[in-house]
Parts: C-alpha cells; structure tokens; sequence
C-alpha cells in the first residue's frame, strides 16, 4: 500500500527593509509506501557514546514479501562517517546457526547475505567504534542502513534509521563490553576494557581490575593506548589471582596512561571451560 504526502514552504521576506512579504514554494508530493517487502529495524547495545565507544548494531532483516530472496545486502553509512567498523566483528544469526561474516567494503559498510525465503528472518550483528577526532559538535550520531533484497525478477528494498546521543561530559569513564553477545563452552572471544579521558591532560593509571567470571580462562590480555600500536602483554605484566582477579599492571608491569580526550582498550581473550 501507499499513499500521497504533500508538502511545501513559504518565507516571509522584505524588499525596502519595512514591507513583509510571502513566498510560497510549489507543493512538493512524495509517495509513501507503507508496507515493505523488506523489514529492516536497527537497534544498539547502548544508545549513549563518548570518543573511541565502542558500539555493538544488530540489524533484523525479515522478507515480508511475496518473493524469494537470492540475497540480500545491507548498506550502513556509518553515521556519515563518525563511526568505524571494527575488524571481525559480524556475525549473522539464521534459525538455525550463527557464523562470522566480512563485509565487502567499508565505507559505506556493506554487506552481501544469504537467501531468505519468505517470511523468514536473519539478524545481522557488529560492532563500530566512534572515531577519535570526532568533532566536538557532534552530539548525535545516526545510522542509516538500506537493505536490498534480490529477486528473480528484481529488488525490493527497505530502510531504517537508529541514533545514538553523546554522553554527559564525565572526565574519565571504565566501560566493560564483549564482542559477542551468546557464548558456548570453549568458544574463544574477548572481553574489552575502554578507559575514556575527557580532559586536556594525559590520565594515569595506577591500577586496573576486573573480577573475571570463576569459569573464565585468560589466554592473552592486549593494551592498545591512544593511537599506538596495540601490544600483547606478558604473564608477568599482569597478575591474575585464584579467584579470578585480574589486575594491570603488576608491580613490574607496563605503565598505563589514557591520552587527553583519547582511549585506552585493554582486550581480554579467553573462553569458558
């Protein structure tokens, strides 16, 4: 189904500086299709950020249409280029498995998925990182993803929207996030420790700790500070208790500092046994 929506626009002007006058523009006539053959929502893990947040999408496609699906492909902008795509992180979910995708290109972020027959549902899920020198005029970051289905005759196409809003300015923040959101037994993954400095001064960190699940086995911990080189650390720069306390750095262990208005990520890969 669809219908007709019209608009138009009109301005109220002067010519000597003291007569107003009226300008109307033409009316302008969209045609609104108000049912899709391709259902598309969008929806994130939070909807606050901050620099260098790192942000999980999930992305639901349903084939509401009459037609089977040869493939579908999914258009992110990005949020028109404030916001990155982490490497490796997508995943796609079907009724009967879950297994990693790679996008085909990157900007926009694309991606080219399988068949869906009607009436089924594939939800596509990764994670993005807002750029370190994102203006300090953006407050709001929004995403628009297109997806296209692909018939034997043609494509339909479907549209969503998702926003995301800039945290209160906080002058240092710890957040916890994961690169995956289900996990089975001796799944390998990674825990993912964000260390934000919102000041104009260089944060040091004299201690960092994280009371890791009892079940949770540690195969390497990462430390990436600001826009350096990310560095694997060794056994003995952290210290990791019998109860499963992890603590960085150890008395020998590296010195931690957060760049001003920057990022530092600790990476903790492991799995549970």
């Amino acid at each position: 189904m669809s219908e007709t929506i019209n608009n138009s626009a009109s301005a109220i002007y002067s010519l000597d500086g003291t007569t107003s006058n009226l300008a109307s523009s033409n009316v302008l006539p969209l045609n609104y299709e108000t049912s899709q053959g391709l259902v598309i929502t969008k929806s994130s893990n939070t909807n606050e950020f901050l620099t260098g947040s790192i942000i999980t999408y999930t992305i639901t496609i349903t084939n509401n249409s009459s037609h089977y699906l040869t493939g579908v492909r999914i258009i992110d902008n990005l949020g028109g280029g404030n916001l990155a795509y982490v490497l490796s992180s997508a995943s796609l979910t079907t009724s009967t498995q879950t297994y990693p995708v790679t996008p085909i290109a990157t900007n926009p972020l694309t991606f080219t998925l399988q068949q869906l027959p009607v009436g089924a549902t594939i939800t596509l899920t990764y994670r993005c990182q807002v750029i370190f020198n994102l203006p300090s005029n953006v407050s709001l970051i929004t995403n628009t993803v297109q997806g296209i289905g692909y018939t034997s005759t043609g494509t339909i196409t479907g549209f969503a929207n998702h926003t995301i809003q800039k945290k209160n300015s906080v002058e240092f923040s710890l957040t916890k996030t994961s690169n995956v959101t289900n996990v089975r037994p001796n799944q390998t993954f990674n825990y993912y420790l964000t260390l934000t400095n919102n000041t104009l001064n260089t944060a040091n960190v004299s201690a960092l700790t994280d009371q890791l699940p009892s079940s949770f086995n540690v195969i390497s911990v990462k430390l990436k500070i600001g826009n350096n080189m990310e560095i694997t650390l060794n056994g003995t720069d952290y210290t990791l208790s019998s109860s499963n306390l992890l603590q960085i750095p150890s008395a020998s262990g590296p010195i931690i500092t957060v760049p001003s208005n920057g990022t530092t990520i600790v990476t903790i890969t492991g799995y549970f046994s």
